[in-house]
């Protein structure tokens, strides 16, 4: 990509945050979606108040995550990266982002975190993908507000 194309920006629409124009080069491509919504695959990432941010579909105005680093999480928080993932393109000198899916409940200590399917972004490539993680330690549903960051649930 030439830095003139890298430089190009392109008009969204999204419900939450009317008309926004984002540079083409800060889209994320999620090859197979995210669970649940498999048809929408080009993303932005629109900072929030952090630790959060959204990961807003440049396809589906509705479409909007809200989303925490995963290393808000700290040294429990660790599993074994898609090297070699073909779609991804991720090799070992590769740097990644790596975000997690909130789920904001009314009363707002009750939001949870999804530890199990991170989404993981090949920042070279801007091509990303939510993997399942196989490992009991990381719920689908983490209280966000507990002091217990990447333990697992063992009420649930």
């Amino acid at each position: 990509m030439s830095a003139a194309e890298g430089a190009e920006s392109i008009k969204i629409h999204t419900t939450r945050f009317g008309e926004l124009e984002v540079s083409r080069a800060s889209l994320i491509q999620v090859v197979a979606g995210l669970v649940g919504f498999p048809q929408s695959k080009s993303f932005v990432l629109l900072d929030y108040t952090a630790p959060f941010s959204w990961l807003q579909s440049t396809e589906n105005p509705d479409l909007a995550f809200v989303v925490v680093n995963a290393a808000e999480f700290g040294d429990n928080y660790v599993f074994e990266l898609p090297f070699g993932d073909r779609e991804l393109e991720l090799g070992k000198d590769d740097e990644v982002a790596i975000f997690n899916v909130v789920s904001i409940r009314p009363n707002a200590v009750d939001s949870t975190v999804n530890l199990k399917a991170p989404v993981i972004v090949n920042l070279r490539n801007r091509r990303g993908r939510q993997i399942i993680l196989d490992d009991p330690r990381f719920p689908t549903r983490m209280p966000l507000w507990s002091g217990d960051s990447a333990e697992g649930e063992e009420s649930k």
